[in-house]
């Protein structure tokens, strides 16, 4: 019988946390071996395995602090930077990393883990039992290791690159020679991931709306929207130096699917924007998590909040990303004198996305206004833009108070990336100007903006960016986005700013820096390998080498 080798930890991740431990496994020394017919033999327990894959999926505040992905780009400052204490926003804006220390490294490890977590219960399979009750299920929980060992690889190789293909269970005690890798390339990477969604998609089913206890799991329509944007990103410039156009049609291909799927399922474009992350069950939403609590050290709404509703003010939309909203009668930007934007009256007529994701200077807001010289004015030691986020808030919460919070999840995958994958994927691809422009506008007319008249492949390319890049504004889209076009040597490497309020009646708006941000494109657009990564596999593996620059 194959033995698995389980820490007192992993076996309290599994059973305890879980609710499944039995009585016998609990009165077993710590030293004790589980076997693998004694977890996987039981389709609950093997369920519960399962479970705890879903861990490591990404969620609105990064590890180590209460930071958004979202402030190590243009789109918003970390006001209290953290970084000379641990990793944060602060040391991507500044350029003080090396191998040694980073944000994100943990997730090197923390994704292997869960990878390994996959393998561990591919290879024991065939034990899991029916469930003559759900004769579905067997298959599901395959179909959901799949698609979590491909979601899992995806999210490392947009890191690292090309990174090892760990696709067995290896035990070090068995042949430790082994486990010094190569790392594969990007192109093998991206193979295993189409492998893994293209099994996945034959064992899950396409929704879970007759089954809605089973709400976050991975579906089919999950691996067809994963599909689509791994295919997105395999033909965008980073991934795509050739700029190989058939990529483009692979992602456009898959793209079409994915939406039309959605669309046929009862996926939408929810008529009301704000509600998409405020509501915990929402129609738009094709994949989600539950997000942190609203209350204390952590909590959305403790730390968004501005200084006077109680809250830590520690997230800040940048006035970059405040002036890339358009003007909603006219649907041009307000650097065009034809726009009607009034630099007097800097936050009327703006696109009503705007109102839904930030909180300005002056709006109303838990029955008072906002006034960064006033209630709001921010802590000691903070450097504040004088915004707030809108997006994830509820106005219900009382920070004072600890009452009116409700659940909220985090959003990994909506029925608007989906129409805006396919519209880039489309122009990208070539030949299909109104389909790509019909997608676009799509998303806009639910916001309620104009249409987007152009059809020539260079604007339409910039105005699916800049429509990515409001509509999906603090959803961990942005970092990601400006590397794989390769433009983050010019939206990360500026001076940002934010607004300073002065006077009553005829107020007076200025536009301090805040920050001289620096990217080095010799080697930030790929995160450097752990430096205890490397050190494990020196003088064994020559073929395991630094990302370029590091």
């Amino acid at each position: 019988m194959k033995m698995i080798f389980v820490k007192t930890i992993f076996l309290c991740m599994v059973l305890l946390l879980a609710e499944a431990c039995s009585k016998n496994y609990l009165d077993r020394k710590p030293s004790d071996l589980i076997t693998g017919k004694e977890v996987f033999s039981n389709i609950e327990n093997a369920e519960k395995f399962v479970n705890v894959i879903y861990d490591n999926l990404p969620n609105i505040f990064k590890p180590a602090s209460p930071w958004m992905l979202s402030s190590a780009t243009d789109e918003t400052n970390q006001a209290a930077d953290n970084s000379v204490s641990y990793p944060d926003a602060g040391n991507f804006n500044t350029g003080a990393m090396s191998p040694s220390n980073f944000p994100l490294a943990d997730q090197w490890s923390g994704f292997y883990a869960k990878i390994r977590a996959c393998n561990i219960f591919l290879g024991n399979f065939e034990l899991v039992p029916e469930d003559v009750n759900y004769p579905e299920r067997r298959n599901r929980l395959r179909g959901e290791a799949l698609a979590l060992r491909a979601f899992y690889y995806f999210e490392l190789m947009i890191r690292w690159g090309g990174v090892p293909l760990i696709l067995k269970e290896q035990n070090p005690f068995d042949n430790p020679n082994d486990i010094f890798y190569k790392r594969n390339t990007i192109d093998e990477v991206t193979a295993s991931i189409l492998k893994d969604l293209q099994e996945a998609e034959n064992l899950l089913p396409l929704t879970y709306a007759e089954r809605p206890a089973n709400w976050g799991r991975v579906s089919k329509m999950v691996v067809l929207a994963l599909r689509s944007r791994v295919l997105l990103f395999y033909a965008s410039p980073l991934f795509n130096p050739a700029n190989d156009r058939s990529r483009w049609t692979q992602a456009a291909q898959a793209g079409k699917v994915a939406l039309d799927s959605a669309l046929n399922n009862g996926y939408t474009l929810h008529s009301n924007y704000g509600e998409i992350f405020t509501q915990y069950l929402n129609r738009e939403v094709i994949w989600s998590r539950p997000a942190p609590g609203a209350y204390r050290d952590g909590g959305i709404d403790q730390e968004m909040n501005p200084r006077g509703s109680n809250g830590y003010g520690n997230i800040n939309p940048l006035q970059e990303l405040v002036d890339d909203y358009e003007m909603k009668q006219t649907g041009l930007s307000v650097k065009d004198v034809a726009s009607g934007y009034n630099p007097q009256k800097p936050y009327d007529g703006r696109d009503p996305r705007f109102y839904a994701t930030i909180l300005y200077p002056g709006a109303a807001w838990k029955g008072r206004t906002l006034d960064p010289n006033g209630a709001d004015v921010p802590r000691s030691g903070q450097i504040s833009s004088n915004y707030w986020p809108r997006k994830y808030l509820l106005e219900s919460v009382n920070l004072f108070t600890n009452t009116g919070a409700a659940d909220r999840k985090w959003v990994l995958m909506r029925t608007a990336e989906l129409y805006l994958n396919y519209a880039e994927a489309l122009n990208e691809a070539g030949g299909a100007a109104l389909e790509s422009r019909s997608a676009l506008n799509a998303v806009r007319h639910r916001a309620g903006m104009p249409d987007y008249a152009g059809s020539a492949t260079d604007a339409l390319r910039e105005a699916i960016r800049h429509e990515r890049r409001i509509e999906l504004a603090l959803e961990d889209h942005r970092f990601w986005d400006v590397r794989r076009w390769k433009i983050a040597a010019v939206t990360d490497n500026k001076e940002v700013h934010g607004v300073g309020v002065s006077g009553s009646g005829n107020i007076t708006y200025t536009y301090p820096v805040l920050e001289k941000r620096v990217f080095d494109a010799g080697k930030n657009y790929w995160l450097p390998i752990p430096q205890g990564e490397i050190d494990k596999v020196s003088g064994r593996n020559p073929e395991f080498k630094q990302n370029p620059g590091w």
